[in-house]
């Protein structure tokens, strides 16, 4: 789990222990070696589809991958069958400490930003919860706005930035996203 832990590593190793306790019981270490394993697998599948389409994209002088799809595939989310369960269960766990957590002591200037950047995620990830895992376009494109604010502000706290480039609520790049823009205003499709 050290090399590949597609959560972070708490994230992936709570996931984990949904199988039993990983510790004294065989069965269940097992059964949770068998989910990463099948996790990995479709990732790596998912790494070589990209691999190819960048080739053939290259071959069509398009030099620069779609970010939603580098976002997508580089960013902190289970691949396989038991994503949604997976996405589910680490964004409620992190929710439930971040409730519990005190608001953070911050000059006066960044009060008011902060505390209205977190009314915005709250909605975003209460309605994710809620919702099963789905998440309308417009809280989609709401937490796209607020990532420069929220680095902005986790630098300020003395924070680093440790997450990947991904959004792990946001769902993977339709094909059409794929597409070269140039190609959709030619009409030429993708």
């Amino acid at each position: 789990m050290g090399c590949y832990c597609p959560l972070g590593f708490h994230g992936t190793w709570s996931y984990l222990r949904t199988a039993g306790d990983l510790r004294n019981d065989e069965t269940a270490l097992l059964h949770a070696l068998e989910k990463l394993e099948a996790s990995r697998t479709v990732w790596l599948r998912e790494v070589e589809s990209f691999a190819d389409r960048r080739r053939t994209d290259k071959a069509r002088h398009q030099r620069a991958p779609r970010q939603a799809e580098v976002r997508y595939l580089l960013g902190w989310r289970w691949p396989g069958p038991d994503g949604k369960q997976a996405m589910l269960g680490e964004v409620g766990r992190l929710w439930v400490a971040h409730c519990r957590s005190p608001f953070p002591d911050v000059p006066a200037g960044s009060k008011a930003d902060l505390t209205e950047l977190d009314t915005w995620l709250a909605d975003c990830v209460s309605t994710y919860l809620a919702h099963d895992g789905d998440l309308d376009i417009g809280r989609q494109d709401v937490i796209m706005k607020c990532l420069p604010k929220l680095r902005r502000h986790v630098s300020q706290l003395g924070y680093p930035w440790t997450f990947p480039p991904g959004v792990c609520i946001l769902p993977p790049p339709a094909e059409d996203d794929r597409a070269d823009p140039h190609d959709k205003a030619r009409g030429t499709g993708g």
